[in-house]
């Protein structure tokens, strides 16, 4: 298995993000993990946040697409969220 940097994002308080991510091989298996770092808004800000992957797609031209879910669980901070990508394959 290796790992993959997809890239990161910045969540408001109390919010939602939702990431589409494609350009998978139809045998590759892909689970997702976060790091989540305190954003800014009160002192001592809180990173807290919750992932949730949803669905999975697969193309015409074969390749597949998962769409997952962020929720930052702070309830007066925005957090930044670093995605990483478990990818296996078949």
């Amino acid at each position: 298995m290796s790992v993959v940097d997809i890239g990161w994002a910045t969540v408001a308080a109390n919010s939602s993000f939702e990431w589409f991510n494609h350009g998978w091989n139809s045998n590759q298996s892909v689970v997702y993990s976060i790091i989540v770092f305190p954003g800014t808004g009160v002192p001592n800000p809180v990173g807290h946040a919750t992932l949730t992957q949803g669905e999975s797609f697969q193309h015409v031209d074969g390749t597949k697409a998962y769409k997952f879910y962020i929720r930052n669980n702070a309830p007066f901070n925005s957090c930044d969220v670093h995605v990483l990508a478990q990818v296996g394959s078949l």
